[in-house]
C-alpha cells in the first residue's frame, strides 16, 4: 500500500517529466499519451522510457552537415594519390558511429546520436557497421569515376527517403534497428527515477541522485 501511495505522490510531483509521445512500458504494454500508470503492471508513467522511433527525428540540415564533416574527416582525397588509403576511408565509415556515445565526429559537432531503437542506448560497433556499410562502399566508389553517377543516385535516393520518413530513418536503419536522433531527444529518452523524478543514464541500475534501485 505504501508503495502505491509513493508512486501516486511521485506521479503528481513529477508529472511534468512524463514524455507525451507514444511510449511503451518495460513490461511491453503500450502507454497512451495521457496515462500516469501502466495499465498492465501499474508502474508510474514517469519511469517508463519512450521509444526513439516514436518521435519525429529528421533534423535534416544538421544530419547533412554532420555527414559532410564525416566524409571529409578521413581525408578521402589522399586515395587519389595513394590508392590503398581507400581502406582507411572505408574503415572509418564503418565504425564512426560505433563510439560508446554513438556519435561520429560530425554527429558530435552537430549534437546528434545514433541509438538502438530497442534499448535507446548508443548503437554500438556492429550496428554501426551494418548501417554504415553502404556509405563506406559509396565513399570507396567515389575513387572510381565510372561509379560516381551510381553513388550520387544512391545518396539522393537515401536523402529523399529520410526527408519523406517522419522518423528520419534510412533503409539501413531498418536493417540495423537504429535511428539518428538529436541530443535533446536522447536526453528525453533517458529514464526518470520513480523516487526522485530526476533523469538517470540509459541502462543505469541505481539512480545516481538518490540511490534507488530502478524498477
Amino acid at each position: 500500500m505504501a508503495t502505491i501511495e509513493k508512486w501516486m505522490m511521485t506521479a503528481r510531483a513529477a508529472g511534468h517529466a512524463i514524455n507525451h509521445q507514444s511510449s511503451h512500458c518495460d513490461c511491453g504494454a503500450p502507454i497512451v499519451t495521457s496515462a500516469r500508470f501502466c495499465p498492465r503492471c501499474g508502474i508510474a508513467a514517469q519511469v517508463i522510457r519512450p521509444s526513439a522511433v516514436a518521435s519525429e527525428s529528421r533534423a535534416l540540415t544538421r544530419r547533412i552537415l554532420a555527414e559532410v564533416v564525416d566524409r571529409l574527416a578521413p581525408l578521402p582525397f589522399i586515395a587519389y594519390l595513394f590508392p590503398p588509403w581507400v581502406l582507411v576511408v572505408v574503415a572509418y565509415h564503418l565504425i564512426c558511429d560505433g563510439a560508446p556515445s554513438g556519435r561520429s565526429p560530425g554527429k558530435w559537432l552537430f549534437r546528434l546520436r545514433v541509438v538502438s531503437i530497442s534499448s535507446n542506448e548508443p548503437c554500438g560497433v556492429w550496428r554501426s557497421i551494418l548501417r554504415r556499410l553502404p556509405n563506406a562502399l559509396g565513399q570507396a566508389a567515389y575513387c572510381s569515376w565510372v561509379l560516381v553517377p551510381f553513388v550520387i543516385a544512391y545518396d539522393l535516393l537515401s536523402l529523399a527517403f529520410v526527408w519523406l520518413n517522419p522518423t528520419g530513418r534510412r533503409f539501413e536503419d531498418y536493417l540495423a534497428g537504429t535511428q539518428v536522433i538529436s541530443e535533446g531527444q536522447y536526453q528525453m529518452l533517458r529514464p526518470v527515477c520513480g523516487a526522485c523524478g530526476l533523469r538517470t543514464a540509459v541502462g543505469a541500475v541505481y539512480c545516481p541522485h538518490c540511490g534507488t534501485t530502478r524498477s
